[in-house]
């Protein structure tokens, strides 16, 4: 039987995926796109973690338990049908001081779609958290793809877009080692880091994103980092305690 190359597999993928970030948008867009956040400039050691693709009934109450071990808030941005299904973990990210965020109502790919069919997205997810206690005023597009049509759409309903500078491509389970080392590499002052904490297609595992919250939150404590919500991160007048100006 052949010997496998170290270069097989994973390691292959992890290969392009560390290349591919140098010519990638959350490197790059916020030197291109001023319609779209993608880290908040000039907002001292701080930083907001935040998550996409839930609620997930077995992963989001595990990546709660871990902000609330470190006393950490994140934004959560979360599909509508989710929501919907599961009222009560909308809930419990509220009660624990984190922000809730617009992903959609079914996680399509909203390229080429008609702004009627954005704007229904965005409404029946609005919708569906005003419900429940939410006031979303970010949008994050599915895939992190956009174009012109859709930021006019959702800035028509109020929406600032955002997509981050941080993205570990967790999802691709490189390992939970690979989602710290790229997070700790790249993450700097104002920075967004997007992580998933569920998914559109079973099964869906986010161990590895869990299990690296636990390397990455004490590491980037220790280097000074506090962390925020979206709305405080952007938020020019949000003082922390102790803080002097920034």
């Amino acid at each position: 039987m052949p010997m496998r190359s170290r270069w097989d597999g994973g390691l292959i993928q992890g290969f392009l995926s560390d290349l591919s970030y140098m010519a990638s948008m959350e490197r790059l867009g916020h030197a291109l796109i001023k319609r779209v956040l993608w880290r908040a400039p000039g907002s001292g050691r701080r930083l907001a973690l935040t998550f996409d693709d839930g609620p997930s009934a077995k992963f989001t109450p595990q990546v709660l338990d871990i902000l609330r071990t470190y006393g950490i808030p994140a934004t959560f941005f979360v599909v509508g049908q989710y929501a919907a299904a599961r009222p009560k973990l909308i809930e419990e990210i509220l009660a624990g001081g984190n922000e809730i965020a617009n992903h959609t109502y079914t996680h399509p790919i909203l390229l080429g779609r008609g702004r009627a069919y954005v704007a229904n997205e965005l409404e029946k997810t609005h919708s569906v958290l005003q419900d429940l206690g939410a006031s979303p005023v970010f949008f994050r597009p599915p895939m992190g793809l956009f174009s012109p049509a859709i930021l006019n759409a959702a800035e028509k309903q109020g929406y600032q877009t955002v997509v981050g500078d941080v993205y570990p491509r967790d999802p691709h389970r490189p390992g939970a080692d690979v989602i710290s080392r790229r997070i700790l590499a790249r993450t700097r002052n104002g920075s967004v880091i997007i992580l998933h904490d569920g998914g559109n297609f079973e099964p869906v595992d986010r161990t590895q994103t869990v299990a690296s919250l636990k390397t990455i939150i004490p590491a980037l404590k220790d280097r000074g980092f506090s962390f925020l919500t979206l709305s405080q991160l952007f938020d020019p007048n949000h003082t922390l305690p102790g803080d002097g100006h920034d």
